[in-house]
């Protein structure tokens, strides 16, 4: 989709009262309809292209956040689609300009891509959060096809250098020129300054597509998380100073506050650095996190010091059910089935501990929210899901983790987060030692955060990733 393509689109998504939506649309495609005959092929495939993208666009989960809605956040948080009559109608004519152009091709891909939207779980969970039923929203956990991803109802997306260079190897035909150029622009940067430079332009690329979600409600949602080096893990000024530069380049970048919030890790270090970045007005998205503990000493330094709307507190689900499941293959013949518990035990003690009020027997804490990530199928996502109405739940989702989850007709309850664990289930799971540090608050230390297992497998990993980032950006 071109620059052009988008920035038409986005203002007709997000800037346009539905009252007026149809006189604006009429008159966008009469110009592309004078344009069209007298075109290039090259223009009128571009043309067409518009065309069949608005067609999407208009039964998409994108128009819940201005058009089909009173506002995502509107009164109880109820949500309407009396405008639903008016967004298919518009979508139809779209359809049917393309037939009148011979480019019944395109309006049929439309269609199948419609269909494959309105049919989406994802979608599903977005709209059941938005009506009230729940109070779980998810995003996109890759570098790439957010904008897919925001149609079928994702408001957030993360970043890391393991999913930057991942979206670069995807798309060498696209990625390749951004490096050249950033390398043309910037002579005298070295390869550290040029894979933020890289991070940056991907990062400013999705907030812009977040943008108007952030906008609308009142920076409640639409961020970008994006992660510093995990080379400075355990050096906590280093980090902060990162932060700083890449904040003020963003600031630039984007006419304003960004819609974005930084990646610390999980490490003694980054308690630290969570306090100094939230305490100077930037939100952090805690990651490399596993435990018990480390969500209680981050959302603790986070609920003191942060003068944020918004920060997150990642559980990196399958990174931690994976090695807990070789620790029980031990002891047990079912430990596949029961690691898949693994996670869904420590969030359900972490909500009842950090966000319940203290009525409800927790801390109240509300300056941070979790947000499992790095699942393994669809358990993860469905025993996430929750009404509670202290703290929202956010999910980040890899695109092939969406694919799996969309796949066929999917009941969620709204309350899945509390899914009774089997029974025998967590005497099981105790007899491994890296769920009993997980689980239990006092399980670990802070000085023991950087030395657990899943913490030190993951960094390592991401070092490694970034190791070939940086050799790439600045390769000739």
């Amino acid at each position: 989709m071109t620059d052009e393509i988008l920035n038409v689109l986005q203002k007709f998504m997000f800037c346009t009262p539905v009252d007026k939506l149809s006189t604006e649309l009429n008159a966008w495609q009469s110009e592309l309809k004078s344009e069209y005959g007298g075109a290039s092929e090259e223009r009128q495939a571009a043309i067409a292209e518009a065309i069949k993208e608005s067609a999407i666009d208009l039964q998409s989960g994108l128009v819940d956040w201005n058009l089909g809605c009173s506002g995502p956040v509107a009164g109880e948080g109820a949500c309407t689609r009396a405008n639903e009559d008016i967004l298919v109608g518009e979508s139809k004519q779209s359809l049917a300009l393309l037939r009148e152009w011979g480019r019944g091709d395109l309006a049929t891909e439309a269609e199948a891509h419609i269909a494959s939207i309105q049919s989406s779980n994802l979608l599903k969970l977005t709209r059941m959060s938005l009506f009230g039923d729940c109070n779980t929203y998810w995003g996109n956990d890759y570098a790439s096809h957010l904008r897919d991803a925001m149609r079928r109802g994702a408001a957030m997306v993360t970043t890391n250098p393991v999913l930057v260079n991942v979206a670069r190897e995807e798309d060498p035909g696209y990625w390749t020129p951004v490096r050249d150029k950033l390398q043309a622009d910037n002579p005298n940067f070295g390869p550290v300054d040029l894979a933020y430079a890289m991070t940056i332009q991907v990062v400013v690329t999705n907030a812009k597509l977040l943008r108007p979600i952030w906008e609308l409600t009142d920076g409640d949602m639409g961020y970008v998380s994006l992660q510093l080096s995990p080379k400075n893990a355990t050096d906590a000024d280093q980090m902060f100073k990162e932060a700083q530069w890449v904040w003020g380049r963003l600031e630039n970048e984007l006419g304003g506050v960004p819609n974005c919030v930084f990646k610390v890790p999980g490490t003694k270090a980054g308690i630290e650095l969570a306090g100094s970045c939230t305490s100077n007005a930037m939100g952090v998205n805690v990651t490399v996190n596993f435990s018990l503990p480390q969500q209680i000493a981050f959302a603790g330094a986070i609920e003191k010091n942060s003068t944020t709307k918004v920060s997150y507190r990642t559980q990196m689900d399958g990174r931690l059910d994976d090695p807990v499941g070789e620790e029980l293959a031990e002891y047990m013949e079912d430990w596949e089935e029961v690691k898949k518990w693994c996670t869904t035990a420590i969030r359900q003690r972490e909500y009842k501990l950090l966000s319940f009020t203290p009525e409800r027997g927790g801390l109240g804490f509300t300056k941070s929210r979790p947000l499992p990530a790095s699942g393994r199928g669809p358990w993860n996502i469905l025993r996430s899901v929750h009404s509670e109405p202290e703290v929202p739940l956010w999910l980040t989702v890899f695109p092939n983790r969406q694919e799996e989850f969309d796949e066929k007709p999917i009941d969620i309850d709204p309350n899945g987060m509390w899914a009774p664990i089997p029974d025998g289930y967590l005497d099981k799971l105790y007899k491994s030692k890296l769920f009993r540090q997980a689980y239990e608050p006092d399980g670990m230390t802070v000085d023991e955060f950087d030395d657990y297992l899943p913490v030190v497998k993951t960094l390592t990993g991401f070092c490694e990733s970034y190791d070939e980032f940086v050799a790439w950006v600045s390769s000739k």
